[in-house]
C-alpha cells in the first residue's frame, strides 16, 4: 500500500453558506480593539459618558461617585463625592467643560470639570433623577427621574422653565435631538417614548414600544429614532409620525444601552446577556458580537472608535484600546533592530531562498504533522474523545463548523450513537446547548436535527436520572425545533402558493406568445394579402 493511500485525512471545517464573518471589514476593524483592561468600581456602572473635546476624559457613574478616567493611561483623573446617594447619568456638555449627573436624593448637580464643589444645585424633583443631560443651546439642562417627570432647567437661575408630567411611570431614558434646539425625547417604563417640544410644552408624539424602554437613541437628522427594551431595538420614523421601520431582536435578555459610533454608520446595543452587538444603520444586521463577563448596564466610544468602555453589573469597568499605537510601536521597534539580530537573523534564514541547480539530487525533509486535539483522537480510533475535544468553548463557539464536521465525520463512521452516550452532566449540557445555537443555522440543520433526534432517543429511556438543568435544556432544544418546523411549514405553503402564482403567469405569457404570432402570420398570410 502507498504512503499517501494510508495517510490520515484530517477533519475539515463544514461548509457554510454566505461569507464568513470572520473576514469581513466589520469583523477586522472591530478585533483591532485590544483585551480589555479591566477596573473595580465601588458599584454598578450605570453610566459612562465621553467628554466631546481634547483631552476626551470619559466620567464613569458608579455608587455615590462620579469618577474622571483618562483614556490614554486609563488612570482616575477627578473624582467628585459630593452625593448624598448614588449618582446616575453623569455627562459632559458640548464643549466639554460642564459635567451634569443625577441622584438618588431627588437633586441635579452641576460641576466645573476643573473643580469639585458643584456650581448648581436643582432642587424639584421627588424622586432619583436618572437622566441629565446638556440642551443643545449650552444654558439649560433636563433631567427625569423616578417621579414620572420630565423637567427643563435654566443653569444660570436654577429655576425650572418647562415640567412635562405625561409618563406613567419612572422615566429611565433620554436624550436631545442634534439639529433642533427645542426637541426632547425620554423613554419610559410605562412602555412608551414619547417627544416633547419646549416651545409648546406640548408632547407631540408618542410611540409604545410594548415593554419598558432602557435606552433610546436619535439620529443626527433627527427624522429616525431608535428605542431599546426587553430583547429588542424598534426603529421609529419621526416624519411619518412614528411609523415602526423595523424591530431588530438579536439578544437574549433586556437591552440597557444604545450608541452610536463615532460617524453613526453603527449602532452598539449592550446587554443584560453579557454581549456588546454592532449593527450597520443600513441593513440594522449585527456585524459583530463582542462578549463579556457580567450583564452590561452601560457604554460608550470614544472619537473615531479608539476607545470602548463598557460598566457591568458586577462594579467592574472594562476598557478597550484599539491596537493602532501597538502595532506603530511594533514596527518601530522592528525599524531599529540592532545589527547583532539582524546577523542571526540572516543566519538562521540561510538557504531559504537556495535555487537547485538542474543535475542535484533534492531530498525533501517531511515534517512532522501538527493536529488538532479531535484530530488525534480521530487517529487512535477515541471518537467520544474527538467529540469532546470538538464541544470546548475555543471550537465550538468561534468555529462550529469545525463541530458540525466532526458531527459528520461521526456519522460516516458509524460511531456517533458511542460518541453521544454515556455524557455526565456538564458534557451533556455543553452538547445541548452547541445544538439550541446553531440547530436553526440553514447550513448546519440536516447534520444537527439528526444528531438531536440521536441524543433524545439515547437519553430519553434515563430521563429520570437527568439533572433538573439538563431536562430544561431538552425542552428549549425541543420548542425551537417545534418553532422551526412550523416555520418549514408556512415556508413550503408560501412556496406552493408562489409556485401557482409563477406558473399562471407563465401560462399566460405563453398564451399571449402564441395570440401575437398568430397575428402576425395572418398579417403575413399571402392569400389573405391576396384577397385585400
Amino acid at each position: 500500500m502507498s504512503t499517501s493511500a494510508s495517510r490520515f485525512k484530517v477533519i475539515e471545517p463544514f461548509p457554510v453558506a454566505g461569507v464568513d464573518p470572520k473576514h469581513t471589514e466589520d469583523h477586522q476593524y472591530w478585533r483591532g480593539l485590544q483585551f480589555p483592561i479591566t477596573i473595580k468600581e465601588f458599584g454598578a456602572v450605570t453610566n459612562v459618558a465621553f467628554q466631546p473635546t481634547k483631552p476626551n476624559f470619559f466620567a464613569v457613574s458608579a455608587s455615590t461617585r462620579v469618577i474622571l478616567y483618562n483614556p490614554e493611561n486609563n488612570e482616575s483623573v477627578k473624582t467628585f463625592s459630593r452625593f448624598h446617594d448614588v449618582a446616575y447619568g453623569a455627562t459632559f456638555r458640548r464643549d466639554g467643560r460642564l459635567l451634569v449627573a443625577g441622584n438618588a436624593d431627588a437633586k441635579v448637580r452641576l460641576f466645573d470639570v476643573d473643580g469639585r464643589v458643584p456650581l448648581r444645585i436643582f432642587k424639584g424633583h421627588t424622586r432619583p433623577v436618572r437622566v441629565t443631560k446638556f440642551c443643545n443651546n449650552m444654558k439649560e439642562i433636563f433631567s427625569a427621574g423616578d417621579d414620572n417627570s420630565v423637567r427643563v432647567w435654566d443653569i444660570p437661575t436654577e429655576k425650572v422653565l418647562h415640567k412635562f408630567d405625561h409618563h406613567q411611570d419612572y422615566v429611565r431614558c433620554g436624550c436631545v435631538s442634534r439639529n433642533a434646539d427645542n426637541i426632547i425625547l425620554t423613554g419610559s417604563y410605562d412602555h412608551t417614548v414619547r417627544m416633547f417640544d419646549t416651545r409648546s410644552d406640548e408632547c407631540t408624539m408618542i410611540v409604545n414600544h410594548g415593554c419598558p424602554v432602557e435606552s433610546v437613541l436619535m439620529y443626527p437628522s433627527g427624522s429616525i429614532l431608535l428605542s431599546a427594551g426587553g430583547n429588542r431595538i424598534k426603529v421609529w420614523d419621526v416624519l411619518q409620525g412614528g411609523r415602526l421601520l423595523a424591530t431588530v431582536s438579536h439578544h437574549h435578555k433586556t437591552i440597557t444601552c444604545l450608541r452610536f459610533n463615532h460617524d453613526c454608520t453603527r449602532i452598539l446595543s449592550g446587554s443584560l446577556d453579557r454581549h456588546v452587538k454592532i449593527y450597520d444603520v443600513a441593513t440594522y444586521n449585527v456585524v459583530h458580537n463582542i462578549d463579556y463577563s457580567a450583564p452590561i448596564l452601560s457604554l460608550d466610544v470614544a472619537h473615531e472608535d479608539k476607545t470602548l468602555v463598557v460598566g457591568m453589573a458586577d462594579s467592574m469597568l472594562s476598557i478597550r484600546h484599539r491596537k493602532q499605537a501597538v502595532i506603530k510601536e511594533q514596527k518601530e521597534d522592528e525599524v531599529l533592530l540592532s545589527r547583532r539580530k539582524r546577523r542571526q537573523r540572516s543566519h538562521f534564514m540561510g538557504g531559504q531562498t537556495f535555487v537547485p541547480n538542474q543535475g542535484d539530487v533534492i531530498i525533501h525533509h517531511k515534517h512532522k504533522e501538527q493536529l488538532e486535539k479531535y484530530d488525534v483522537y480521530f487517529r487512535k480510533f477515541e471518537h467520544g474523545k474527538a467529540l469532546d475535544a470538538a464541544l470546548i468553548p475555543q471550537v465550538h463557539m468561534n468555529t462550529p463548523e469545525i463541530t458540525v464536521a466532526v458531527f459528520e465525520e461521526l456519522i460516516r463512521r458509524d460511531t456517533i450513537h458511542a460518541a453521544l452516550a454515556g455524557k455526565g452532566e456538564k458534557k451533556l449540557s455543553v452538547l445541548l446547548k452547541f445544538l439550541i445555537r446553531n440547530i436553526t443555522n440553514i447550513s448546519f440543520a440536516p447534520v444537527l436535527m439528526d444528531v438531536a433526534e440521536m441524543v433524545v432517543d439515547i437519553y430519553s429511556q434515563a430521563i429520570e436520572d437527568v439533572p433538573v438543568s439538563v431536562i430544561n435544556l431538552f425542552q428549549r432544544l425541543r420548542d425551537i425545533i417545534r418553532r422551526e418546523g412550523k416555520l418549514q411549514i408556512e415556508m413550503h405553503k408560501l412556496l406552493g402558493c408562489m409556485d401557482t402564482i409563477v406558473s399562471s403567469n407563465s401560462q399566460n405569457i405563453k398564451q399571449s406568445d402564441v395570440d401575437e404570432a398568430t397575428i402576425n402570420a395572418s398579417n403575413t398570410d399571402p392569400v389573405s394579402l391576396k384577397k385585400s
